[in-house]
């Protein structure tokens, strides 16, 4: 691979694993009760540190901590292959798979959160 696609791809991994490392600290301040921004769910018209927020987040955390989970598990692998000089198509596909289930998880997470609020 190209020295400059591995720097590229190596920046990715850091950014899954940071994004990652955000959904599990999310998760885990969560259940511990003591979520506060600049982690957690962002809800509009609900107040962090609410009551509401704090229901919000008692509901979604296990997803914000399996999210978080997964993302950091694909930004470690994508970087692991990188440096083991795979196909390009295998990094691509952690790039792909760790997108989406960041994105993923954090929508479902907050879907969680709004559903709990009705």
């Amino acid at each position: 691979m190209h020295v400059g696609l591995i720097a590229v791809f190596l920046l990715l991994a850091l950014a899954l694993i940071a994004g990652g490392l955000y959904l599990f600290m999310s998760g885990l301040t969560a259940r511990a009760g003591v979520c506060r921004p600049p982690l957690g769910l962002r809800l509009q018209g609900v107040e962090p540190g609410s009551q509401d927020w704090e229901r919000a987040h008692r509901a979604a955390w296990p997803i914000l901590f399996g999210g978080g989970v997964l993302g950091t598990a694909h930004g470690i692998a994508l970087a692991a292959t990188t440096l083991m000089d795979a196909r390009i198509s295998v990094p691509i596909v952690f790039i792909v798979s760790g997108l989406i289930v960041e994105v993923g998880l954090w929508l479902v997470a907050k879907g969680a959160g709004k559903a709990s609020l009705k």
